[in-house]
């Protein structure tokens, strides 16, 4: 629009010259002003389409006063075919061939107007195809950037949700097999006590001895159904570094993990994995120091290499996506390459958990 609105007035400036050559004469300069009037309107507002008629119409009626009026029939030319209506534009451009004045020089002239004006209505249109594509490239990013964290907090809750089944299924386990054998176990004995009758007495110890007996055999059976088949939490973080041969790596961990949720952990092996990756792939360490901490509020992880080569300043696409992962779980990741490779994660914890 810029270029559109220069044009104009540049060829304002090309009337007031061919007046000036011209004579100066006050009607010639009435006719221009009349035209920079529409142009000044155009370069305010938005004119609707019909008003280039304005611009055919004082140039039609000056015909007959001054030959500067033929040039002034750029500006509509110019303006129709700004507007898409080339065939209307071609039409002004046809009339050339009608009047007193035409020659070689106004023929081009004219087509300059034409060609400016159907030059600048294609880039204009592919400006605004190019912008609707940008937006809906930016609608589509923005719904995947929902979409995974919705993804994420769904991942939160059914981990969640998954911890109280098994809670609600252990618990379960307990009361409907130990519960009620050490509960009989307990009477057994007490009634033990007040017995005289020794036969009486070693049946109780019988029940007893059975109750305990059963009630081992089911702690035993619900221990092995508990055990995990795989690695999780903690034990699988060690098994990732106790893995990466490739480096000399110190583990320091401290704190309760037990409080670290599942979905948290998926979180902490990425980023454990992806610091792993990138050390090998772009530092030249020979050490990395990994430390992980559990408090009652938070859990972080620290992970730093001894590497000097900076070879890789930019942030990639998995550690962007850990960063979005971390802020929909409530934290930041960190990274930081001014003295080695180092990456400081926290995520806060549930006062629940």
């Amino acid at each position: 629009m810029l270029f559109v609105k220069g044009w104009r007035f540049l060829q304002a400036g090309v009337l007031f010259h061919l007046w000036i050559l011209e004579g100066s004469r006050v009607s010639s300069f009435i006719m221009i002003l009349l035209l920079l009037v529409m142009i000044s309107l155009r370069w305010r507002y938005r004119m609707p389409v019909w008003s280039v008629g304005l611009d055919v119409t004082i140039c039609f009626l000056y015909f007959p006063i001054t030959d500067i009026s033929y040039y002034g029939l750029v500006l509509p030319i110019f303006e129709l075919a700004f507007r898409g209506k080339w065939y209307f534009s071609f039409l002004l451009f046809a009339s050339l061939f009608f009047t007193p004045s035409a020659s070689s020089f106004l023929f081009w002239y004219y087509f300059q107007g034409f060609f400016f004006g159907t030059f600048s209505w294609i880039a204009l249109k592919n400006q605004q195809k190019y912008i609707l594509e940008a937006d809906e490239q930016r609608q589509a990013r923005y719904e995947l950037e929902r979409i995974k964290l919705d993804l994420l907090e769904a991942n939160k809750k059914a981990s969640h949700h998954a911890e109280l089944l098994e809670r609600y299924r252990i618990s379960r386990e307990l009361h409907d097999h130990l519960g009620h054998d050490l509960t009989g176990a307990s009477l057994a004995l007490r009634a033990y006590e007040y017995v005289k009758n020794p036969e009486e007495a070693n049946q109780l110890l019988q029940e007893v001895r059975n109750r305990l007996e059963r009630s081992t055999i089911h702690l035993r059976e619900t221990v092995h159904n508990m055990t995990p088949t795989m690695l999780i939490g903690v034990d699988s973080f060690e098994n990732i570094v106790d893995q990466f041969q490739q480096l000399n790596i110190e583990f320091h961990k401290s704190g309760d993990m037990l409080r670290v949720p599942a979905h948290i952990w998926g979180w902490l092996e990425a980023c454990l994995k992806e610091a792993l990756t990138n050390v090998a792939r772009h530092s030249n360490a020979t050490k990395v120091e990994i430390d992980l901490q559990a408090t009652d509020s938070i859990v972080r992880l620290l992970i730093g290499d001894n590497g000097t080569v900076q070879t890789n300043n930019s942030t990639g696409s998995g550690l962007r996506g850990l960063q979005m992962r971390a802020r929909s779980l409530g934290g930041s990741l960190s990274v930081s390459r001014d003295n080695g490779f180092l990456l400081v994660g926290v995520i806060p914890l549930d006062k629940e958990g």
